[in-house]
């Protein structure tokens, strides 16, 4: 299969909404476009390259054909909930898994490092004390350990904000990347 039909297929791909006869006649525009451009000696890769991606191609003409047969629906609701989850949603969620990606590591650490100092050189201050609820106040080894888990728990929810945070990011770019396919 040449270069020119591999890329005419991708473009039918594209089109597969369309009705056949408008498919068809898109196809064969395309097809004269690239003989045209062939006998005026530009090679077929440059003139595939000018063409663009086959299936943001394909979006163009079915966008045509949409506006043209007075087909309104444009996939609104899939713009806007892309445009919530990378926008609007991203001002809340962004910043709060990076600042608890950031905080809760460190917390963790001065936890755990204020309790083996402690533990190890008086510190200024009485001993040791852990608060807990209802007025249960933990010294000595107990708040130690009550100290070390809580240091882990925290540690583990900030690495978990950070893979979440990557994730979320992965996900905003192949959305992205598929809704400039798209288009």
């Amino acid at each position: 299969m040449s270069e020119m039909e591999k890329y005419l297929q991708s473009v039918s791909a594209g089109l597969n909404k369309l009705p056949e006869n408008e498919r068809n006649e898109i196809l064969a525009e395309i097809r004269n476009h690239i003989h045209e451009a062939i006998n005026r000696q530009e090679p077929i890769n440059v003139v595939i390259d000018r063409l663009g991606h086959p299936l943001r191609l394909a979006q163009s003409y079915a966008n045509i054909y949409n506006i043209e047969s007075g087909n309104k629906d444009f996939n609104i609701w899939r713009d806007m909930t892309f445009f919530f989850s990378a926008g609007l949603a991203s001002y809340v969620v962004v910043p709060t898994l990076f600042l608890m990606a950031v905080v809760l590591p460190l917390t963790s650490i001065f936890m755990v490092g204020y309790t083996l100092l402690d533990l190890f050189i008086d510190l200024p201050g009485d001993n040791l004390n852990v608060e807990m609820w209802y007025g249960l106040t933990l010294t000595g080894f107990p708040a130690i350990i009550v100290t070390l888990v809580f240091g882990v728990i925290f540690f583990i929810f900030g690495i978990l904000c950070w893979k979440l945070l990557k994730k979320y990011l992965a996900f905003i770019s192949l959305r992205y990347k598929k809704f400039r396919i798209d288009d």
